[in-house]
């Protein structure tokens, strides 16, 4: 498996190579018989070309090397974040560096400036929102790298799931994608979901997203339990009360409250809240419920 995987990644950076020198060529054939803006020497050119490979494979060098200093300096959140800066100003600076070869005065950019940046635009007018995108997301930053967040987008669409009312919980269902954001890239950020996939998103689409923050760490849960009239409830409520504060789930044990909400001739409904740790509330509900049915069952037994 690692050596399949390494033999991908070669496939994929061979193919990354090869269209950068695909689209120079067209760039650099735009530049000589429609713009006439560069020199028709061959070998201004294959300097230019040399120049433009040998740039990118740096940049990319670089890049990686940058993301390990910055996350040991500002953590890995931040490290990303620093990286994508960089690229953003070496493709810049790389840029300028391949015009100087070809001997490019600012006049003559200026020149064709207009008329170039015009048909450029509308012809990427898709990667170059991207680009301006991911600079806003780092810029503002609505999430980094690391951060768990919900995507809200309705460029894709989705149908929720329908569940039947959920009379003793608080939990909502929100539509959206869920996941770990892995990085955020100079067009794309990725997304790996709380399912498994890691899902590409065109910067342009995230920055106009509804962004969810996850990571809370504590919140208040609360069970309703409905207890047999048979069993008193100046026994059940001190019972319930102390099986729940221990709890694993239950990080501070003042928090617990016990509610008599009905009183019936068959049977009583009771409340229970309690902070517990962690952001969903069906894991610590779960658990509660068990031991709230083990402290009936005890109540039970004592009385039989």
């Amino acid at each position: 498996m690692p050596m399949a995987e390494g033999y991908r990644r070669l496939v994929r950076y061979v193919a990354v190579v090869a269209a950068l020198l695909v689209a120079m060529g067209i760039l650099l054939y735009s530049s000589v018989y429609v713009f006439n803006l560069l020199p028709v020497r061959f070998s201004v050119l294959l300097d230019m070309a040399a120049a433009a490979v040998a740039g990118y494979v740096a940049i990319r060098i670089i890049s990686k090397e940058i993301t390990q200093v910055a996350g040991r300096l500002v953590g890995k959140k931040r490290a990303s974040s620093v990286s994508v800066l960089f690229r953003y100003l070496a493709y810049a600076l790389l840029a300028l560096v391949i015009l100087s070869l070809a001997g490019v005065s600012g006049s003559a950019l200026l020149a064709g400036g207009t008329f170039a940046g015009l048909v450029i635009g509308l012809a990427a007018q898709t990667v170059l929102s991207n680009v301006l995108a991911g600079i806003l997301l780092i810029l503002a930053r609505p999430f980094e790298t690391g951060d768990r967040v919900t995507l809200n987008t309705w460029q894709y669409g989705m149908v929720a799931p329908v569940y039947p009312p959920k009379y003793f919980s608080d939990d909502r269902l929100f539509p959206g994608y869920t996941g770990v954001v892995k990085d955020i890239g100079l067009t794309y950020t990725l997304l790996e979901l709380d399912e498994g996939p890691t899902l590409k998103i065109p910067n342009s689409v995230a920055v106009g997203a509804a962004v969810m923050q996850h990571g809370v760490r504590e919140r208040v849960v609360r069970v309703r339990y409905q207890s047999p009239a048979s069993v008193p409830l100046d026994a059940l409520l001190p019972a319930l009360e102390d099986a729940v504060k221990k709890n694993e789930w239950v990080v501070r044990q003042d928090s617990v409250r016990v509610y008599v909400q009905y009183v019936g001739a068959e049977y009583s409904v009771v409340a229970i809240d309690a902070v517990c740790r962690g952001e969903m509330e069906d894991p610590p509900r779960s658990s509660i419920y068990v031991d709230v049915a083990r402290a009936v069952e005890k109540l039970k037994q004592r009385k039989g």
